[in-house]
């Protein structure tokens, strides 16, 4: 593939990327939440993981431990 080329097919990916972006419903929150994932993805999902837990806990009650290990264990 000639440089020339190359340049036309990363320049039309670009372009076609950018379309993609702009379709997306709030673009700037989606891409401050990517970079900040792809860098940090424990500080949101230990957070989210311990909030889960609480509510599951709250909704299943004492059989929750119950529930998680039969998970783990594969039913």
């Amino acid at each position: 593939m000639q440089e020339h080329d190359f340049i036309k097919l990363l320049q039309k990916s670009a372009r076609q990327q950018k379309k993609e972006m702009e379709a997306v419903p709030f673009p700037k929150f989606f891409a401050f939440a990517i970079v900040w994932l792809s860098d940090h993805p424990w500080r949101f999902l230990i957070p989210l993981a311990f909030i889960i837990s609480i509510i599951l806990r709250g909704v299943i009650g004492h059989e929750y431990t119950n529930v998680v290990l039969a998970i783990f264990r594969g039913i």
